[in-house]
């Protein structure tokens, strides 16, 4: 069965005037016009004609009916065959003779005051100049010594000859059962303690506000019947200045001050906790430098990279001497940031059904699996918002994990998105059968034919079904190449 690549026509039906002195119903009518060009680059022409009964052809006359392709210029025009319309005494006289004009294409006799329609279609060689040419039909009247009595013409359609669009199958893969969902809230806090002291004031300066948020951070959690909690992680941080062994002694009391304040406030067993320390700041301190436009930028850097376990106070001293002014500032204006308290609580969320997942997936997104996820967006028609909406969030709550990013770039290339898709594919697996046949799809929407049907050959000796069908694109693609060029 041959396959034809469809171009735009107006799905409207033609008529126009075969001789002028026939009364307004007489009139050839055309419908289900078409051009298209299959595969094997050549132009196929179309079309029901419908001769009406009014149209009267005499008994000694024949009547030709000529379709013609001709450009907007009238310098390219081809005469496609003609179909020869007999009389009754005229059909009679050619077929004892077997006379049949070299440019037929049917003869028939005419039944005046019938209908009569055919189908007509003919093929052509395809050239350049076809895109965009016009097909008329032209009708002449003959008498009995091939007088011509009349004729006429008219449009029926254009020749937009468009290329061939590709319509590859991209591959969703369905993520595996995760069996214990294990999520984390994590959060900051920049707690006020007076110079030199490792006890929690809750009324100190900031410290409502900070209490208040590690609540609110640990609630969410501890009031949600979906979850349980299954530990809390405290981390304190000392900036620093100030002696290595003074703000070791800060940031781990902080760090257990703070967990005791966290006992005090729930019934937490303490094994739950888990409490370490970061006597002093540095990475913070670098982040900020590389990040701010601050004097003496360069030095501070070096520094900074050069502190090691056993020179802290050292590089300290060395950049508090060196440069006194750029010191004085990153003391008054980052050093305060680089105290502070970073806590991770970590929870287990159980199973859902589908319809619960459809709710969640819109309220706490991070509680569902990925497998969950997928699941959801199978409730919805492929294509729809929907559907798409799901695998975003979904790649959104695992920006890392090959299979929600496989699927993202899934997404992308249905919708023609090539630069968002290759950012996801970058974090794909990249000898897995689905990235292979997506980075396929991606090089076939590019044009780089060679590279998609690499891809597509290696993704179905990993038994991906839809790379099949994907070769057929890619040949497909190429005689397009071949009849319009690249």
């Amino acid at each position: 069965m041959k396959l034809f690549r469809y171009i735009f026509l107006a799905s409207v039906l033609f008529s126009g005037n075969v001789m002028a002195q026939e009364p307004e119903g007489s009139k050839i009518l055309v419908n289900n016009q078409s051009i298209l060009i299959d595969d094997n680059k050549q132009v196929v022409v179309t079309m029901d004609i419908t001769l009406p009964g009014n149209l009267e052809v005499p008994t000694n006359n024949v009547l030709t009916i000529t379709p013609v392709l001709k450009d907007s210029t009238g310098s390219h025009v081809e005469h496609l065959p003609t179909v020869w319309v007999y009389g009754r005494n005229r059909y009679v006289i050619h077929d004892r003779a077997n006379d049949i004009p070299d440019d037929a294409y049917t003869i028939f006799k005419r039944a005046n005051d019938v209908d009569q329609t055919f189908d007509y279609t003919t093929k052509i060689n395809y050239e350049k100049w076809m895109h965009g040419a016009d097909l008329e039909l032209f009708s002449e009247m003959k008498g009995c010594a091939d007088c011509k009595e009349g004729e006429s013409s008219m449009y029926i359609t254009s020749a937009y000859l468009e290329r061939y669009t590709v319509k590859p199958l991209v591959v969703f893969v369905e993520p595996q059962v995760e069996e214990i969902k294990n999520r984390t809230e994590h959060g900051r806090a920049y707690l006020d303690f007076p110079v030199n002291k490792i006890t929690i004031y809750p009324e100190y300066r900031r410290n409502p506000d900070e209490l208040r948020e590690i609540k609110r951070t640990i609630d969410v959690v501890k009031n949600d019947e979906n979850v349980k909690i299954t530990g809390i992680h405290i981390d304190g941080y000392a900036s620093p200045e100030g002696g290595y062994r003074n703000n070791a002694r800060l940031a781990q009391g902080r760090a257990e001050a703070l967990k005791k304040y966290v006992m005090g406030e729930y019934e937490f067993a303490e094994e739950i906790f888990k409490v370490t320390s970061t006597p002093e700041d540095w990475a913070g301190l670098k982040k900020y430098v590389e990040e701010n436009n601050i004097e003496n930028k360069e030095d501070i850097l070096s520094i900074i990279n050069d502190v090691n376990d056993s020179n802290q106070d050292a590089q300290e001293a060395k950049m508090k001497r060196q440069f006194p002014n750029t010191y004085a500032k990153l003391y008054k204006d980052v050093y305060p940031g680089l105290r502070h308290s970073d806590y991770l609580v970590f929870y287990t969320v159980r199973a859902f059904d589908i319809e619960e997942a459809k709710r969640i997936i819109k309220e706490r997104p991070q509680q569902l699996s990925l497998q969950e996820m997928y699941l959801v967006a199978q409730t919805y028609p492929h294509g729809s918002t929907e559907f798409k909406e799901v695998f975003d969030v979904a790649v959104r709550m695992f920006p890392s994990d090959p299979t929600a990013n496989i699927n993202a770039a899934a997404i992308e290339l249905e919708q023609g998105h090539l630069n968002g898709a290759v950012r996801f594919l970058q974090k794909s697996s990249q000898d897995d059968g689905a990235t292979l046949n997506n980075y396929g799809v991606l090089k076939l929407l590019q044009g780089d034919l060679d590279a998609a049907e690499s891809y597509f050959k290696r993704a179905m000796e990993k038994g991906i079904e839809e790379a099949a069908f994907n070769l057929q694109e890619v040949a497909k693609k190429r005689k397009d190449f071949e009849v319009f060029g690249k």
